[in-house]
């Protein structure tokens, strides 16, 4: 073979490598004929992850008929079954656990969270057992879904009050009631007055009083749309953590353990002390064992990382509105505008005005030995007459039923909202100091050019993830195969 012909036989491999893995991606598994018409197509896919036993299923959704596959841990489809039992009320996911028997239990609800059941997926058996459930919460409203060493459990909280109830279920249908008892501890709003826990964590909505919460998946990318939310849900294994950033001068925090059942409250000061709360717009961030707070005024911004359970201080930055921000990685970026939806500019004033109209956050991510935080903050437009959550302009049908409750990686990569984002990408060490180097796309942002770039259908999608791959699902109705890719 000739020196040309080798040369040539080597660009090829190259072109054929990069054909199949330029975007970082695989295709891991799809299934063929999945419905016997172009005709028909899933609802709803949804993905029930097994990280201990290594495997996953996928369920989609068509009316009532339920198909469900089970992925070993090589990605080969292991099983399927199918099922007609599904009832039409229950349209809302609130979550799955997996049974001491490997079983996959899905929890339910109708639209108006008053009726509840669940469904047990058992591939060695070969049926799906839908079950109602005799589950009355009252007028307790829901917070949050968790699940914990193969237990599922809704937490709820009574009006008026400061008692959080933990609804824990043992199995697919039997549960037990814990309730927890915060009125010892004392909270403060927006206006340093003191209220109950119902009122820290609910808004005034059209319908009364609504629960204002995001839960934040600290090891995915969270948009600032998102983080911007005063106030958040982290699960650290047995630990839920709920942060409160409405009051400028703390963060007010209270932990439930799922293991003990007991609760605790503490406060994390913020910095800036010397600025009146009214002129001040303040939030926090909780990523591993370090809360992140930002606060701004019309005149400066301040950057703090401390430990979170012992309180130590890190290290903290500072800009004043006449100076260029120093730690930061990009460009001042303004996305979602009405007139322009994208500018660059590097006037630390420009973005200091903007932020006091709105509300201020800040996102960290782990990538690798280093941590990537986007800080700013959000204006909402109010040009978009779609329904919102409460909390700050995240649409209910772009979050989906299923990705409220269920699934938060999914839920951040659809937070794209009808926002004005003010964002500085910055890079950082362990210990909060400043990196130089170029931002890369965040995992989100490859999986949306490649859906994009290959036009992915949007149908029956679904994005989750099992141990360090993120995966990508969707449907194609003209060839009538659902098909899985990691990233």
């Amino acid at each position: 073979m000739t020196s040309q012909i080798k040369l040539h036989y080597f660009h090829c491999l190259i072109f054929i490598f990069y054909l199949g893995h330029g975007f970082g991606q695989t295709e891991i598994a799809h299934i063929d004929g999945v419905y016997v018409s172009r005709a028909m197509m899933p609802d709803e896919a949804v993905s029930l992850v097994d990280e201990d036993g290594e495997r996953f299923a996928l369920v989609l959704f068509n009316g009532k008929e339920i198909k469900g596959y089970l992925f070993d841990k090589s990605n080969q489809m292991t099983s399927n079954l199918v099922s007609e039992e599904k009832a039409r009320k229950y349209k809302q996911i609130l979550g799955k656990t997996v049974s001491k028997n490997g079983d996959f239990v899905v929890f339910m609800t109708n639209n108006n969270r008053k009726r509840f059941a669940s469904s047990r997926f058992s591939f060695p058996e070969n049926k799906i057992e839908f079950n109602e459930l005799e589950l009355d919460l009252g007028n307790e409203k829901i917070l949050q879904t968790a699940d914990y060493n193969n237990k599922f459990h809704v937490l709820t909280i009574t009006p008026e009050t400061a008692l959080i109830n933990v609804y824990r279920f043992e199995d697919a249908i039997s549960y037990n009631k814990f309730q927890i008892n915060f009125s010892g501890y004392t909270f403060l709003d927006q206006k340093q007055k003191e209220v109950n826990l119902y009122e820290m964590i609910t808004v005034n909505s059209g319908l009364g009083k609504s629960v204002d919460l995001v839960k934040i998946n600290s090891g995915d990318p969270t948009s600032l749309e998102v983080a911007c939310n005063p106030t958040k849900l982290y699960q650290q294994d047995e630990l839920i953590i709920l942060t409160f950033d409405s009051n400028e001068e703390m963060t007010q925090v209270v932990e439930i353990n799922l293991e003990t059942l007991m609760g605790d409250s503490k406060r994390v000061s913020k910095a800036l002390t010397n600025w009146a709360y009214k002129e001040k717009n303040s939030n926090s961030f909780l990523c591993e064992d370090r809360l992140y707070q930002i606060v701004t005024t019309r005149r400066t911004f301040h950057l703090r990382a401390q430990n979170y359970d012992t309180g130590d201080i890190i290290n903290e930055y500072s800009a004043n509105v006449d100076e260029k921000i120093p730690f930061k990685n990009s460009s001042i970026v303004q996305t979602g505008g009405t007139f322009a939806n994208y500018r660059e500019f590097e006037d630390t004033a420009t973005l200091l005005r903007k932020v006091r109209r709105g509300k201020a956050g800040l996102a960290v991510y782990r990538e690798g030995d280093r941590y990537h935080m986007i800080y700013g903050g959000v204006i909402e437009n109010n040009s978009n007459p779609g329904m919102m959550m409460p909390g700050f302009g995240i649409p209910i049908a772009t979050a989906g039923a299923v990705t409220v409750f269920f699934n938060p990686t999914f839920f951040a990569y659809q937070s794209y909202t009808n926002t004005k984002a003010l964002m500085v990408d910055a890079l950082f060490n362990s210990s909060f100091e400043h990196l130089e180097g170029e931002i890369d796309e965040n995992i989100f942002d490859r999986i949306e050019t490649y859906e994009e770039e290959n036009r992915i259908p949007p149908i029956g999608r679904t994005v989750f993830k099992i141990n360090d791959s993120y995966i990508l699902g969707s449907y194609n109705a003209f060839e009538r195969k659902y098909t899985l890719y990691s990233f």
